[in-house]
């Protein structure tokens, strides 16, 4: 049993470690929403920003994973977080002066290299914390992160708003090279890595990973959800579009990360009563009613409103997702998991993501179209999830807590 000062530490960590979602994430909340717009103003078209998008993502595939490999390896998950943010606050610095694709495209590359290993490390820390901390909740630390994102994304839609620079040519690239400056000061104070030594991971034990069917098909519907998310930075361009004020985009992202953080504190009672599968099961039904309301021609005030189904697409799946690899995978191994996850179900996913979403954007003549077949999309990842769903009724998939 731990004494209180050692309780008191670990609660330190755990302050720190929501200090820094929440630095990371108005980070986030800057970068997605208003990247797409930010491009199109510098002279970007539809499919250009597609490739470079998905210029990122396929550098994230392998990146991500070998990130997560040397956490596990060296066992020291903080120390390889502290490097990758340093990569990325590189890349951040290049967007503020990047003008043509090609440079967009290399930079967004490595950015690749290192900004999609950020959430897979810092999940591995607080993981780790969470469990050397009787009653704590990944999910309630998360969510910290949630409550970052609605700062920012409301604080530049409005910064962009006001100023007379209306697509934030100068503004996004500055606030995101700022903020991620932040995050990466913050990653430099969470405290050294205090894990048990033991046998390093091999190779044989991460190949084993992949024999796991409930893995390969949680997976293979995170990969398709992935895929569905991509269309998510699509959202701005769509405002835009639609002649509405930057603001909408800020409100719309705040308003669903409101109902994300809502769904964050109150996950540990709904896995308590739900399994992973059926939970799985509702984010993709909604996610997909979610995209067809939002390819409607709605009104500003409906489309901020529709945007609280971010709570169950993105809090309800992530929250799901990290659960059943906490579960899934031994604890040694649990940075290369999330790597794992990361690499395949997001980076992967997204890249297909994102160029489908490019083309379809230059192609179908706007938003709205590329929004109509991703709901479409998202039925494959329900789909999966309802087998998922059958095989743990069936007792071929033990999809409930098993830690005990």
């Amino acid at each position: 049993m731990s004494s209180p000062a050692e309780r008191a530490g670990t609660s330190r960590v755990v302050a720190r470690l929501r200090f820094f979602y929440v630095s990371y994430f108005i980070t986030v909340g800057i970068y997605y929403p208003f990247l797409v717009p930010h491009l199109r103003a510098i002279g970007l078209g539809g499919s250009e920003i597609g490739t470079a998008q998905m210029a990122g993502s396929i550098a994230a595939i392998p990146a991500s994973f070998l990130w997560g490999a040397l956490a596990d390896r060296l066992q020291a998950p903080a120390r390889a977080l502290q490097l990758a943010t340093r990569c990325a606050l590189l890349a951040a610095v290049g967007l503020i002066f990047a003008r043509t694709p090609l440079t967009v495209a290399l930079l967004l590359f490595l950015r690749g290299l290192a900004e999609p290993a950020i959430i897979p490390l810092i999940d591995t820390v607080a993981i780790n914390a969470v469990h050397a901390e009787l009653g704590a909740s990944y999910a309630r630390v998360r969510l910290f992160g949630s409550l970052g994102f609605i700062v920012s994304a409301q604080g530049a839609g409005l910064l962009l708003a006001r100023f007379s620079d209306p697509d934030g040519t100068r503004v996004m690239p500055l606030a995101y090279a700022a903020t991620l400056l932040v995050t990466t000061v913050v990653a430099e104070l969470l405290p050294a890595d205090r894990l048990e030594r033991g046998p390093k991971p091999n190779l044989r034990e991460v190949r084993a990973l992949g024999a796991d069917g409930r893995l390969i098909l949680l997976l293979a519907a995170c990969a398709v959800h992935a895929a569905s998310l991509a269309t998510y930075p699509l959202y701005g361009a769509l405002v835009h579009d639609r002649g509405f004020s930057p603001a909408v985009t800020g409100a719309g992202m705040a308003f669903g990360v409101v109902a994300e953080v809502i769904v964050l504190f109150a996950f540990p009672a709904l896995e308590r009563r739900f399994s992973i599968a059926t939970l799985l099961a509702c984010t993709f039904g909604a996610t997909a009613l979610r995209w067809w309301l939002v390819s409607r021609d709605l009104s500003a005030a409906w489309l901020v409103a529709v945007q609280g189904f971010h709570g169950l697409s993105f809090g309800l799946y992530w929250a799901c997702a990290v659960k059943a690899l906490s579960q899934w995978v031994p604890a040694r191994l649990r940075a290369t998991g999330q790597a794992m996850f990361s690499s395949i179900a997001s980076s992967l996913g997204g890249a297909i993501g994102y160029r489908l979403a490019g083309l379809g954007y230059e192609r179908l003549g706007g938003a709205g179209p590329v929004y109509a077949w991703t709901a479409a999309v998202e039925l494959l990842a329900l789909g999966l999830a309802l087998y998922l769903r059958g095989g743990e009724r069936r007792g071929a998939l033990v999809l409930k807590d098993e830690t005990g």
